[in-house]
């Protein structure tokens, strides 16, 4: 989603007179009393909600699938799921326990996701599950590294006791079974039987947390490293690929390629046990189930992205740590929690904790969002060999048949818009084809509650050219907005969607105002520059473009005393101008900046505010000497400042360099200075002696005479 600014209105200049000089300032940003919101594209589109529609990667919104949803009892999540030649099984949580899910044929059953429990197992939750040749599972669960054998007909065993908190991953491979583990990084090796479990992999990451096959080699991912590592001879196995990030969630194959599933945390000390228990809603994986209301927990934050790399048509697997990887597709504010490759050619399903969200990528510009469960998280997808696709959902389990029903009605809801203030809300414009309908809300929240208005329809009517307008009731001065679109037919399409809003015009904030006077020191020869360098500070508080009005006056003068500095054709934008004094009356002066917002909001509706500086002085005169005078070996002279006071004193014999002089009371602090200087290191003879006398401001003068020296 992007705000936008519409409708720039040219700045008028404020009153001004051309007594400085301007630093260079680029032209404004456009920028407009209307603002808008724009959803055009699939991020932006993305943040918001479906029902029955699919958004494409061109940021299309159409008519998709309506998912159909089946519920395993005494579960609050459904965290794994295992696609098997003929049906379905899934891995609950809180209950831990087995599901098998299919699709009812006949009756009243036709259609519909059917969930039967097979086995209830020790432990919190199924983490992992893998068939054995001969059709039993291997389940594993947590906490604690057991594994429990269960039967087709639901029978449950143990299977082996693994010395390890965590159990990730199970894969059978080569006539071996391996297991992923944690929390000390171990890869398990056993007989399809469960007996002499041994450490083939020792990595030096926490967690192994996802396993796959490609051919003869067997991979591994890991946490919270984010490494790929092939299984070998070696106990350190072969590191492929070192992701930017904190956990290799998943993998799957293409033709000729191999896609990775990396999620990075906001926390990176939070572990996967911990992320995991925070999924759940719980404090740990070994207290109790959670109660209430689970909306109310906070997910795991964490950004997501696929990665695909070319392996060649062989599968060449040291490809993978020489070809480049490519970025297919990535989220902010998410992570990926499954892959599911759909053919060998690069379709792929994408399962995310945000919003119950399912992707589908086709390539790496090509990714839709497909389904959009009332669950907060996808957890997992699978497939019943080419038969139905089936997605898991957590807090509130659910297994859902994705793409199973063309929807008989879509809608699209954006995520809650916010206007950063209250505001007015205006047009709704749309493009699209088809019937499309629309409806609004407003409310003063993030999050909408009781306090918000109650959903109200938008008249949309479409003008010539196709483009569809409407204009939102009157609903009143709300900071947040949110729009639903619903598709009326099959052939609907959604392209794009710009609301126009006016926010309520806040002043603008001036915190500062100072001088910058030019340094100098005892060594300049020359008067400093006479131009000062005025210097403020502002906050716009609503983004809008400001431009200011600086003037001085000198100190307690009337308002009709205000002198302005810089000129009426050219509207001060930069936060800083260049004053040249030296047409300055000397005295006490103060400057006034003026901000306004003019130029986004129009003069009728600019607000304004000023701010003054301290009093300063401006002192242009030259110090005097008086009195000066040679006699008695010393050289002795009184210096006069009318401005400020007296800063120092130097004198030079003939061609020598100035070198400073005490004043006659030890210090040079009142506008009248005496100086009484011994000329020594001098020759005997005549000698051309210069004074130099120089006030606060550096304003020099200098004198001189003839001494004759004995």
């Amino acid at each position: 989603m992007m705000a936008r600014r519409s409708r720039p209105v040219l700045p008028a200049a404020i009153t001004v007179l051309a007594a400085a000089t301007l630093a260079a300032a680029p032209l404004p940003a456009l920028a407009g009393g209307t603002h808008n919101f724009e959803l055009s594209d699939h991020a932006e589109l993305d943040a918001g909600e479906t029902e029955g529609a699919a958004i494409e990667a061109s940021g299309k919104v159409t008519v998709g699938f309506t998912p159909t949803r089946g519920a395993p009892q005494d579960a609050s999540t459904a965290f794994t799921c295992l696609g098997r030649k003929d049906d379905v099984l899934v891995g609950t949580a809180d209950e831990a326990a087995v599901h098998r899910v299919s699709v009812g044929s006949r009756g009243k059953d036709k259609d519909k996701v059917l969930v039967e429990r097979v086995a209830k197992l020790d432990g919190v939750v199924v983490t992992a599950m893998v068939e054995l040749p001969g059709g039993d599972l291997v389940v594993a669960t947590l906490p604690g590294g057991k594994l429990q054998r269960v039967t087709a007909k639901g029978k449950v065993s143990d299977f082996a006791e693994l010395p390890v908190e965590q159990v990730w991953a199970l894969r059978v491979h080569d006539g071996t079974l391996y297991a992923g583990t944690g929390p000390k990084g171990e890869l398990f090796a056993m007989s399809l039987a469960g007996k002499d479990p041994k450490v083939v992999l020792d990595d030096s990451d926490k967690h192994i947390m996802s396993l796959l096959s490609v051919g003869d080699a067997l991979l591994v991912g890991t946490a919270p490293g984010a490494r790929l590592l092939k299984v070998g001879d070696d106990p350190e196995g072969l590191l492929l690929k070192d992701f930017d990030g904190d956990e290799l969630r998943d993998m799957v194959t293409t033709r000729d390629g191999l896609l990775v599933a990396v999620n990075t945390f906001d926390d990176r000390n939070l572990g996967s046990a911990d992320a995991l228990a925070q999924n759940l809603a719980r404090s740990s994986l070994s207290g109790p189930p959670p109660s209430g209301d689970l909306e109310q927990q906070r997910p795991v934050k964490a950004d997501a992205a696929v990665f695909h790399v070319d392996l060649g048509k062989g599968r060449d697997l040291e490809r993978a740590s020489e070809a480049p990887w490519e970025e297919w597709f990535s989220r902010d504010g998410q992570y990926f929690t499954s892959l599911l490759a759909l053919d060998d050619v690069g379709t792929v399903l994408v399962a995310s904790s945000a919003d119950g969200k399912v992707y589908r990528m086709r390539g790496p510009r090509d990714a839709a969002t497909v389904a959009d469960f009332e669950e907060r998280q996808a957890t997992a997808l699978c497939r019943a060999a080419k038969g139905p696709i089936f997605a898991t959902a957590g807090q509130g389990a659910a297994a859902y048949h994705l793409l199973s029903t063309p929807a008989k009605k879509a809608r699209y809801r954006t995520k809650v818009l916010d206007a950063k203030q209250p505001s007015e809300f205006g047009a709704l414009a749309l493009r699209g084809k088809g019937p499309l309908s629309a409806r609004v809300r407003v409310g003063p929240s993030k999050e909408p509650d009781d306090r918000w208005s109650k959903w109200t329809e938008v008249k949309l009517v479409t003008e010539t050219g196709g483009r569809i307008r409407g204009q939102l009731p009157a609903l009143g001065q709300r900071r947040y907005l949110q729009l639903e679109i619903s598709l009326g037919s099959p052939d609907a399409e959604l392209y794009g969607i710009e609301q126009f809003y006016a926010p309520e015009n806040l002043a603008p904030l001036l915190t500062e105002v100072e001088l910058s006077r030019p340094d100098f020191n005892e060594e300049d020869d020359d008067e400093p520059s006479s131009k000062v360098t005025i210097r403020w500070k502002v906050d716009a508080r609503d983004d809008d473009d400001l431009e200011f009005g600086v003037r001085a006056r000198p100190e307690g003068t009337g308002e009709t005393q205000w002198i302005p500095l810089h000129d009426r054709d050219a509207p001060v934008t930069k936060r800083e101008l260049s004053w040249d004094l030296s047409t300055v009356p000397d005295g006490v002066y103060e400057v006034e900046v003026v901000a306004s917002d003019e130029p986004s909001n129009g003069a009728d509706k600019a607000r304004t505010d000023e701010l003054r500086s301290a009093p300063f002085v401006v002192d242009r005169q030259r110090p005097r000497i008086e009195d000066l005078r040679y006699g008695g070996g010393k050289l002795t002279a009184t210096v006069r400042d009318a401005g400020t006071y007296v800063h120092d004193v130097s004198v030079k014999v003939d061609d020598g360099p100035f070198r400073t002089v005490a004043a006659a009371d030890g210090m040079y602090d009142e506008p009248d200075e005496v100086i009484s200087h011994v000329l020594d290191r001098v020759k005997p003879g005549t000698h051309r002696v210069v004074v130099r006398a120089r006030d606060a401001f550096g304003n020099i003068e200098t004198a001189a005479i003839v001494a004759k020296v004995d």
